[in-house]
Formats: C-alpha cells, sequence, structure tokens
C-alpha cells in the first residue's frame, strides 16, 4: 500500500531541503494531489528547516512554492483552503487522476472543483485551464 499524500510530501521535502528547486529554476515540478500533505505543513517544515545545514524557514518556503501543485482527488473542504493559501499565484493546475480512478470519482471532484464557494474573480478559469496554458503555451487556444 502506497501512503501517497506522504510520499508526495517528503519527496517535496527532499527537493527543496537539498535545493534542486532554487538550483534548476527552469525546471517545472508538478506536485499532484494537492501537494499532499505539504501545503497544510509548510509552515512546520520551515520551523524544522533551522535543523538543516544550509537551509533556513524563509529560504525554504520560497523553495517549495516554486512547485506546481495539481487538484487531482484534492477537492476536499479543507484542502482546497490549504492549497490556496499557500501555493504561490498560479501555481494551482487542474489534475484528475483518470483514467487511475474510475470516471464517477473524477467527476466527484471536479464538481467539488468548480463549486468551490471561494474562488477569486476568474482564479477558477486559471486553475482549470489559464495557469497551464502559461506553462504550455504552444496548447492554448488562438
Amino acid at each position: 500500500l502506497v501512503d501517497f499524500p506522504y510520499d508526495t510530501t517528503r519527496t517535496a521535502l527532499h527537493l527543496a531541503l537539498n535545493g534542486v528547486p532554487r538550483r534548476y529554476p527552469r525546471i517545472t515540478m508538478n506536485l499532484p494531489h494537492a501537494g499532499g500533505f505539504l501545503p497544510y505543513a509548510a509552515h512546520r517544515f520551515a520551523v524544522a528547516a533551522r535543523l538543516h545545514l544550509d537551509s533556513t524557514p524563509e529560504g525554504l518556503l520560497n523553495d517549495i512554492r516554486r512547485f506546481f501543485f495539481d487538484t487531482a482527488v484534492s477537492a476536499g473542504p479543507a484542502t482546497l483552503p490549504s492549497l490556496l493559501a499557500f501555493a504561490a499565484p498560479g501555481h494551482v493546475l487542474y489534475g484528475s487522476d483518470f483514467p487511475m480512478i474510475p470516471e464517477a470519482w473524477a467527476t466527484g471532484f471536479d464538481t467539488g472543483v468548480d463549486d468551490y464557494p471561494h474562488w477569486d474573480p476568474d482564479q477558477l478559469h486559471a486553475v482549470n485551464r489559464g495557469n497551464a496554458e502559461r506553462l504550455f503555451p504552444r496548447l492554448a487556444r488562438s
């Protein structure tokens, strides 16, 4: 059994603590499932960054915010607020996990994203399409 939210979190923390996002700023790294546990606990991890040589809380938070996060299986009432409060503007992308989960499950999460009541103006379009179009301009509609 794979505990994917914590595996995603652990991998992202290892990358950030080792300075990978800073050393390779042109590489776009997308964390699935809203980054697992990362957005929720990022500030707690940042305090612990003091235990790692060459790391500061501010530096770790900056490195973590370089990641992109997708919404696959992450439309819960606690997940979206944590993700949107933490992620850098423009760094949240639509995700579905299809075909790995049944279509009915994916549709339920899509509805959760679409019906989230606290979107800022234009933010839902940005998550569903606009942010990805900025990452992949050749795929944008003309």
